[in-house]
C-alpha cells in the first residue's frame, strides 16, 4: 500500500515545488531495522565516529551555498540566514567530535567496593521528529551529540522541508558514513506515530508546539521510551531604566525578526521600564523601519516570508485582536507583497511587515500565545517586580533576556526569571557549550553542551568487590 501524497510550496512566490510520498508503516520498519543492523558496528570505535563527523564538516562547508537555498525556497528564510545556520551546523559537528570523549569519559566514584565507576553507553536507535524554522539546524545540533555517544538516528523532516532533511541524509552519504548510521523517513503525523511506535527505536526527540509535543510525549511514554522535547516559547524580553538603550533596541530587533521571527527562542514579548519607554520605542521603530522586505534569495533582503499561507493568517489574526483590544499599531500590521510573485499570485508570497505594537494587555492573543512572525509587542511597566511577573506570566518558560548595567540586579532576576535560558544584554542564542531547553510547556531535557549529551546514553553504575557485602537490610 503507497502513502499519501503531499507537496511543498515556495513561501516567497506560492509556487509549487515538489510532491513526495509518506512512507508507509512498512517503509519505516525497514529503515529502522537497517539503523539496528549498523548500531553494533557503529558504537564500538570513538575515534571512527570522529573522522566521519570531521567529513561530514568538510562537506557542509563546500556545499553551504547550495545547501541554504534549499532551505530559503522551502521555508522562506533570507539566504543570508540559510548560511549562516549551515556554518553554525559545522560548528556543533566539530564541537561534539572535539570534545565528545570528554564528556563521555568515565567516571570514578569512591565506595565501599574496591572499584567503582560510571560509564555512558549509547542507547541504540534513536527517532528524531524534526521541524521547519531550522531544518538544518534543528536536527544537527541533536545528531551531533547523539551520533558521537554512539547511537544511530532515523529522522523524520518537517512536511514543509523534506528536501532538507533529504540532504542532510545525502550529505552523511557523501561524507563516507556507514549505512544506517543516519537516515530520513518522509511524510507527516502518521508517518512519525509509525517512527515512535517501531520496535526498533529505543527513545524518542522531537522539536515543534506543545500541542504536538504532548502528544509525541504520550505515544513515547506508552512505549517506555525515552524522550526529550523541545517545544515553543515566549521569551520575555526586559528592558530596565538602566539599560543602554542603543543596545536594547539592536538587540530588540535581532531578537524578534531573525527567521522572520519564526524561533521559539526569538524576543517575544517585550517589557520596558517607564523611564527609557519612550527613547527605546523610538530606536526600536527606526531600526525595524530600515527593515528590507522581498525576495529571500537577495543577500541584501533582511526579511522573508513566514512560511506559509497558515502562518500569515495567524499572525493577521493576533494583530487584528490586538488592534480590536485598543493596542496601537506603530509600524507595520499589514500582509504585504515581496516583489517575488508566481504569476497566479499578484501580491507575491506570504509576506508580513515588520510590526511593532503599543498597548499591549494580557487579554490579548499575542500576549498569550506564540508569535510565529515579525510582530513585537512592548509593554511599559512600573518597576523590574512587574516586568518579572508579567514575564513568568505565561505558559512558556523557554528563554529570557534581561538589559541592564547593574549585573547584580541582573543576576538577582535571572535568578526569579522561570526559564530555561537568561541572556543578560544580549539575545538568547544556542550555543553547542551552554545546555538548551525549558520548563513548563517549553518542554523538558537538554541539548547541547554535555547535558545534551548525556541525555540520549545509559548511566550505567559498575561496583568491583574483594568480598561479599552481608549487612543489606533494603534494596
Amino acid at each position: 500500500m503507497q502513502g499519501a501524497e503531499f507537496s511543498t510550496t515556495n513561501p516567497a512566490t506560492g509556487r509549487a515545488i515538489d510532491t513526495y510520498t509518506a512512507m508507509t508503516g512498512q517503509q519505516v520498519a525497514e529503515i529502522v531495522g537497517r539503523a539496528q543492523r549498523a548500531f553494533p558496528e557503529w558504537k564500538k570505535d570513538y575515534e571512527r565516529r570522529r573522522g566521519y563527523i570531521y567529513n561530514l564538516v568538510e562537506y557542509l562547508r563546500s556545499h553551504k551555498e547550495k545547501l541554504a537555498r534549499v532551505a530559503t525556497a522551502e521555508m522562506g528564510k533570507v539566504i543570508k540566514e540559510s548560511i549562516g545556520e549551515i556554518e553554525k551546523c559545522a560548528w556543533v559537528l566539530e564541537f561534539y567530535a572535539d570534545h565528545g570523549d570528554s564528556f563521555i569519559a568515565n567516571e570514578v566514584l569512591n565506595t565501599d567496593a574496591r572499584k567503582s565507576f560510571v560509564t555512558f553507553e549509547p542507547l541504540g536507535t534513536i527517532g528524531s521528529i524534526m521541524p521547519w524554522n531550522f531544518p538544518y539546524w534543528q536536527a544537527l545540533r541533536f545528531a551531533a551529540p547523539c551520533l558521537m555517544a554512539g547511537n544511530v538516528i532515523v529522522m523524520k523532516p518537517a512536511s514543509i522541508t523534506p528536501q532538507s532533511g533529504i540532504e542532510i541524509e545525502t550529505a552523511f552519504r557523501e561524507s563516507g558514513m556507514p549505512d544506517g548510521a543516519f537516515q530520513c523517513v518522509i511524510g507527516s503525523t502518521e508517518t512519525a506515530n509509525h517512527l515512535i511506535d517501531s520496535e526498533g527505536v529505543n527513545a524518542v526527540t522531537f522539536t515543534g508546539s506543545a500541542s504536538a509535543g504532548a502528544k509525541v510525549g504520550q505515544r513515547a511514554a506508552a512505549g517506555l521510551k525515552k524522550c526529550v522535547l523541545e517545544l515553543g516559547g515566549s521569551d520575555p524580553f526586559v528592558v530596565l531604566d538602566d539599560a543602554i538603550v542603543d543596545d536594547a533596541a539592536q538587540g530588540a530587533v535581532k531578537g524578534r525578526f531573525i527567521n522572520c521571527g519564526q524561533s521559539c527562542v526569538a524576543s517575544k514579548r517585550f517589557f520596558v521600564q517607564k523611564g527609557v519607554a519612550e527613547e527605546f520605542t523610538e530606536k526600536f521603530l527606526s531600526m525595524a523601519s530600515k527593515l528590507v522586505v522581498g525576495d529571500p534569495m537577495n543577500m541584501n533582503t533582511d526579511l522573508g516570508p513566514v512560511s506559509s499561507r497558515a502562518g500569515l493568517e495567524s499572525i493577521s489574526e493576533m494583530v487584528e485582536d490586538a488592534r480590536a483590544k485598543g493596542a496601537d499599531v506603530l509600524l507595520g500590521g499589514e500582509a504585504c507583497g515581496g516583489g517575488n510573485a508566481a504569476d497566479d499570485e499578484p501580491d507575491g508570497g506570504y509576506f508580513y511587515k515588520p510590526t511593532v505594537i503599543s498597548g499591549v494587555t494580557q487579554d490579548m492573543m499575542i500576549a498569550r500565545e506564540e508569535t510565529f512572525g515579525p510582530v513585537a509587542p512592548i509593554t511599559i511597566v512600573e518597576n523590574e517586580g512587574e516586568a518579572v511577573r508579567l514575564a513568568n506570566d505565561s505558559e512558556y518558560g523557554l528563554g529570557a533576556s534581561i538589559w541592564t548595567r547593574d549585573l547584580s540586579k541582573a543576576e538577582k532576576i535571572s535568578h526569579r526569571i522561570e526559564s530555561g535560558i537568561v541572556s543578560v544584554n544580549n539575545v538568547v542564542v544556542s550555543d553547542p557549550r551552554v545546555p538548551f531547553g525549558g520548563i513548563k510547556h517549553s518542554g523538558f531535557g537538554r541539548e547541547l553542551s554535555r547535558y545534551g549529551m548525556l541525555e540520549f546514553v545509559n548511566v550505567k553504575s559498575v561496583r568491583f568487590y574483594d568480598n561479599l557485602t552481608q549487612q543489606h537490610y533494603v534494596e
